[in-house]
């Protein structure tokens, strides 16, 4: 679906886990070559559908394939696409390794790495590469400075927050990089899941502080020492069961964070304020 002139977003298959909805793509497209943001799951029927949207687009051909990040919903399908288009694949530089070793799997190779401030000339739509470190160390967002949109996949999205898990995301990045965002006033922002934010300012403004608060309700809760899951079942009150490991992984990563600080400490699997 064309959003507005030049930005196509592609939806197809299911998503991460029950409830939620399936991952986006985006097709930049500008009047001497498009460029493709996200290539969805590894999966032939979604593939398909991704390939027949394309044509149906009508657009310049489809010069390279940006991968955000590494999570097997956005570069899943990035090999399927070499193979079928010939486009080089870019990632960044810290998100690569994951991404060749798991997703790619020797089907096909990444041409470039990329550290963000990368421009790319698409013919009247410029697209320029922003690193966006929090959700993933590599995640990438992409600015088109001639329509104020930014696709920011995982890292906003309208009605969710993100999701780092430890070992992949870290907070203190995630809070740099949405205070990035906020200074370049975009008009629209495209996420990587659901439909596109038509204030970016609010909604970004809203998790900034949902993570200020999120901060302020564990510190509250490691007054007596509690395993992450007492934790969860204190602050995520009335969560669905489906989403309890991603409450739990969200946590260890706030942990960690605390523990960095010197504001909390952990102790045989519980923890509480240091």
């Amino acid at each position: 679906m064309e959003f507005e002139p030049g930005i196509h977003q592609l939806t197809h298959g299911r998503g991460p886990f029950s409830g939620f909805p399936p991952p986006n793509a985006f097709l930049v497209a500008g009047r001497e070559r498009s460029l493709l943001v996200d290539a969805g799951w590894d999966w032939a029927d979604d593939h398909a559908e991704r390939m027949k949207a394309i044509a149906e687009a009508n657009v310049a051909p489809v010069a390279e394939l940006i991968i955000t990040h590494f999570h097997p919903d956005h570069a899943g399908g990035a090999a399927l696409f070499h193979q079928a288009m010939g486009a080089p694949l870019s990632c960044h530089s810290l998100d690569r390794l994951v991404i060749e070793q798991d997703r790619l799997k020797e089907r096909a190779p990444i041409a470039e790495s990329l550290s963000g401030g990368e421009t790319r000339d698409l013919g009247g739509l410029t697209v320029e590469v922003i690193h966006a470190p929090g959700h993933t160390p590599g995640c990438l967002a992409l600015y088109i400075p001639e329509r104020g949109a930014l696709i920011a996949t995982d890292t906003v999205m309208g009605m969710s927050t993100t999701v780092l898990r430890p070992g992949e995301g870290d907070l203190r990045a995630y809070a740099d990089t949405l205070h990035r965002f906020l200074e370049l006033e975009s008009k629209t922002i495209y996420g990587g899941h659901g439909a596109p934010i038509d204030d970016p300012a609010k909604r970004l403004r809203e998790l900034i502080d949902h993570r200020v608060q999120r901060e302020r309700e564990l510190l509250a809760a490691l007054a007596e020492p509690r395993t992450v899951r007492e934790l969860r079942e204190a602050i995520y009150v009335g969560l669905p069961e489906v989403r309890h490991d991603l409450a739990e992984a969200q946590l260890l990563t706030g942990l960690r964070k605390l523990i960095a600080d010197g504001a909390a400490r952990e102790d045989d699997g519980r923890y509480a304020l240091a």
